[in-house]
């Protein structure tokens, strides 16, 4: 099946499902796609984002009922497709550690300020089984919050991912988040003594037809809750100019579609629907599904 996925070949893919769920579960299923989506990550819009829809797939799983398959597959289409061709699959142990290795959180900064990924692995390899990692991974993801805040929507995935998919890897999932940290910088936010109101945030959302920067505002906040960094997270929230909404009603169905249409974002409305409790979060993406732009139309190639 993992030979489809590198092919890029949607049929094939489709097929290679088929065949693969004659003798396997859909738990399997999920297991196989979610690693392949770790392997194929690179922080790219279309990547980190079919990551992002594995994720939301496993957390909607139960009111998907026998359509779970059918997303799976999208996901699976959806990871593979976003994942550059040219590129080999990274290396799952962790790179060797030097004695006189530093693991202090000010060194991993230091590698995010010089976009040096290789040494946010040493640093990561040094710190992986620090009962400490992760308050210091997440202070660095929430250092600045450039491209809608990914660095800690991406450190909060890997983090969920490396407990569901368990110690196969383990590095490898986790190396994820200071790959994000280091693809891109930002001023260091400083906090103002602000608070975040979901409500507002959802609001927002609906004024801004589902928009990917309004409907990231709710994904961000829905990341950072119960984490290190989710005060932080929240002041950074409370800090940008909300809009009211209207509040409007769309059909409201575990969904089964193109994931790139929308960098899966209607997918992970439901996802973060489940845990933040606010039906309005679908309506917004739901709208912007039906009449935002695509972002399918950008190559995979």
């Amino acid at each position: 099946m993992i030979e489809a996925f590198l092919e890029r070949d949607e049929n094939r893919i489709r097929a290679a499902i088929s065949d693969y769920r004659k003798t396997h579960t859909s738990d399997e299923l999920f297991l196989d796609v979610a690693r392949f989506a770790v392997m194929a990550y690179a922080p790219s819009q279309h990547s980190k984002h079919a990551l992002l829809a594995c994720l939301s797939a496993h957390d909607i799983r139960e009111e998907c009922g026998d359509r779970w398959d059918s997303l799976l597959t999208e996901c699976a289409i959806y990871a593979a497709q976003s994942r550059q061709p040219w590129s080999e699959p990274p290396i799952l142990e962790a790179p060797p550690v030097e004695p006189d290795q530093p693991g202090d959180v000010e060194e991993l900064r230091a590698a995010v300020a010089a976009g040096d990924r290789l040494r946010a692995e040493r640093w990561l390899a040094k710190r992986v089984d620090d009962p400490d990692l992760e308050r210091d991974y997440f202070a660095v993801a929430a250092d600045d919050f450039e491209d809608f805040g990914h660095k800690v929507i991406v450190a909060r995935a890997a983090w969920r991912l490396a407990e569901i998919l368990g110690e196969k890897g383990h590095f490898a999932i986790l190396r994820v988040g200071v790959w994000e940290m280091c693809a891109y910088k930002g001023a260091r936010y400083e906090e103002r003594g602000t608070r975040v109101d979901l409500s507002a945030l959802v609001d927002n959302a609906l004024a801004e037809g589902g928009s990917l920067e309004a409907m990231h505002h709710v994904f961000l906040f829905d990341a950072a809750a119960g984490t290190p960094v989710e005060n932080r997270v929240g002041d950074y929230l409370g800090s940008l100019t909300m809009k009211p909404g209207t509040a409007f009603t769309s059909r409201r169905d575990p969904p089964v579609y193109r994931l790139a249409r929308d960098y899966g974002s209607y997918l992970k409305s439901f996802a973060v629907t489940k845990r933040l409790r606010d039906i309005r979060i679908l309506d917004a993406a739901k709208y912007n599904l039906e009449h935002g732009a695509s972002f399918e139309e950008y190559s995979f190639a």
